[in-house]
């Protein structure tokens, strides 16, 4: 029973590890493709799940760890959503992967862009990856993005996806 445990201690810092020093990859790897996402024409109204990465792609299990704004329409406020499904589909329900909200204060965008962190969970193996767009305006504002992924490493008691958030 100790040495057990003791083994998936050992295990579980060595995937610490590789979540600390593990190669990052962003998709898409072309720089002139990203991909572009609409908002609805209503102010706090997400758009439609656009796919961003495609079926058979990424061909091991892995987390997304980041999102960059390559480019935006209007200076707004932008909530960014992204989900993934196994199969060539749109989410379905608890397939949310990670969101983050920003406010964009010029247009074009004024600094550089960074690595906005997403903490998403494992995505299985070949699963495409989606994402949908809200703004604070009443226009179909757009953000083109792009994700950046890493390998997913199991840990010896990894918690399961949480049922379904609250709101």
């Amino acid at each position: 029973m100790a040495m057990s445990l003791l083994s998936g201690v050992k295990r579980d810092v060595g995937a610490l590890e590789h979540h600390t020093h593990s190669r990052w990859r962003v998709y898409p790897q072309n720089i002139s493709n990203t991909v572009q996402l609409t908002a609805a024409e209503a102010a706090n109204t997400f758009g439609s799940w656009t796919l961003v990465i495609p079926l058979n792609t990424v061909l091991f299990d892995f987390d997304i760890i980041g999102m960059v704004l390559d480019a935006v329409s209007a200076a707004t406020y932008y909530h960014i959503q992204l989900g993934y499904n196994p199969e060539n589909a749109e989410p379905g329900e608890n397939m949310e992967m990670g969101e983050r909200r920003l406010k964009v204060v010029t247009q074009p965008i004024a600094r550089a862009t960074e690595i906005l962190a997403i903490h998403s969970q494992e995505i299985p193996a070949n699963s495409t990856v989606w994402a949908k767009l809200k703004t604070a305006s009443v226009n179909e504002d757009t953000a083109d993005i792009s994700l950046v992924l890493t390998r997913h490493i199991e840990v010896s008691r990894e918690l399961p996806l949480w049922p379904a958030f609250p709101w």
